[in-house]
């Protein structure tokens, strides 16, 4: 290899060179292109060889198919090769003197792409998250793909430079977004993205308050409860504010339940999908029970009192009000309702020391808190009706019950009419 130097701005290319005996004045030299990986002929090869002393650029004779070029010059010639092809690194070769017939062969060094490799793993348990979602997004050009990750993992291959923002998530965890710039060097670079997600927490906020007053009840209990296998989410109280709160692992159905002093337990499903997630509970105070035994109980109230329309009414028993009617999914007292309250108006008149609590009843159709309310709307209607006839509030309770304490079963029309009914109770 007798005065050839190869060059390149990324890497010096390699040679073959072989010798012959002069027989002429014009010595010929051979150039072919081939792989520097496979030696096999380079396909749409281009020389350029131009004489290093006067720059003059030289054509030489190309045989295509096996990518030689062939130049006859005179003995003692410089000359310059520049090789290019597409796909490979131009290379640059310089021969500083031609005093014999050479073969040259001018090795080109394959482009490789660069390879991104994405992999997506829970904080928590360090597993290939399989419902992964990639939205790799082009700043140069704009334009965004989005992949889905069965396995976790993605790779992805870059001929060109670019600048990336990358967008990863999964469902039911929390998403981030990575900026990368991607650099393609001749012989390709690798990049790993190695990203842990962490589950996504939702917001509870639950405020409870006594369905007769509407005011916060402070002193409760509360618990979250998921899918089977689930941990029980606790929730803490703030005194001073009377709300409820909790970090909950994930969207989904949830059980909340609810316990306080005084008041009916409290359980339903809720389906939490919002980040943050208000919720407004209402729990209904517990009937008040009747010590017969107390000695402690008045003895200005009677025991009992014996009435023409409603029987004996005696502390604690229910007696239902039959004729009491109200305007469809309202508290609005209709007038066919006066004049079975106008009867009970003449035993209250008569019985100045009974006092009666005011219950009343929905079916289970619709919304339960809207149901609580407007059966406890409705008691509160009667009860206005008994004050505006001269009976004084002290003497009266409203309860409203919804849809709790059912008569019937709430499987057709006949017995849902039975369940939506006002009773009083003596207490």
């Amino acid at each position: 290899m007798l005065g050839l130097v190869l060059f390149s701005s990324d890497s010096y290319g390699q040679y073959d060179s072989g010798q012959k005996t002069a027989t002429s004045a014009l010595l010929t030299v051979t150039i072919r292109l081939v792989d520097s990986e496979t030696n096999e002929p380079v396909s749409a090869g281009k020389l350029t060889i131009t004489d290093a002393q006067s720059q003059q650029m030289l054509t030489p004779v190309i045989d295509s198919l096996d990518q030689r070029f062939t130049l006859s010059v005179a003995a003692g010639t410089a000359l310059d090769f520049l090789a290019a092809a597409p796909g490979y690194v131009s290379t640059r070769a310089h021969l500083s003197s031609l005093n014999a017939p050479r073969q040259i062969t001018l090795k080109l060094l394959r482009l490789k792409p660069s390879v991104l490799t994405i992999k997506v793993f829970s904080m928590t348990i360090r597993q290939p998250l399989t419902s992964a979602v990639v939205v790799i997004t082009s700043r140069i050009t704009g334009k965004s793909e989005r992949f889905d990750l069965p396995s976790g993992r993605l790779e992805q291959m870059f001929a060109v430079p670019d600048e990336l923002a990358i967008q990863i998530s999964a469902a039911g965890y929390t998403s981030v977004t990575r900026h990368l710039t991607i650099d393609v060097p001749p012989s390709g670079k690798l990049y790993e993205l190695d990203t842990q997600l962490d589950k996504l927490m939702l917001g509870l906020t639950v405020r409870v308050v006594d369905n007769q007053t509407g005011k916060s009840i402070s002193a409760v209990q509360m618990t979250l409860t998921g899918k089977n296998g689930t941990p029980t989410v606790p929730l803490k109280t703030d005194p001073a504010t009377g709300l409820s709160t909790a970090d909950v692992p994930g969207r989904g159905t949830y059980q909340l339940m609810a316990t306080a002093a005084g008041y009916e337990n409290f359980s339903r499903s809720l389906l939490l999908e919002k980040e943050q997630n208000d919720m407004l509970v209402t729990l209904i105070a517990k009937p008040a029970v009747v010590d017969t035994k107390s000695a402690a109980v008045s003895e200005t109230i009677a025991r009992s009192v014996a009435t023409k329309p409603f029987g004996v009414i005696e502390k604690g028993k229910t007696i239902r009000l039959n004729k009491i009617y109200f305007d469809q999914s309202s508290p609005v007292l209709r007038p066919a309702s006066y004049a079975e309250l106008d009867q009970l108006v003449g035993v209250l008149v008569q019985s100045p020391s009974l006092r009666i609590e005011i219950r009343g009843y929905t079916d289970n159709q619709g919304d339960f808190d809207l149901n609580t309310k407007l059966s406890r709307d409705r008691c509160q209607a009667v009860i206005e009706y008994l004050i505006a006839k001269g009976v004084h509030k002290s003497r009266l309770k409203a309860i409203g019950r919804g849809p709790l304490d059912p008569v019937a079963p709430n499987n057709n029309e006949d017995n849902r009419r039975k369940n939506r009914r006002v009773e009083f109770v003596a207490f």
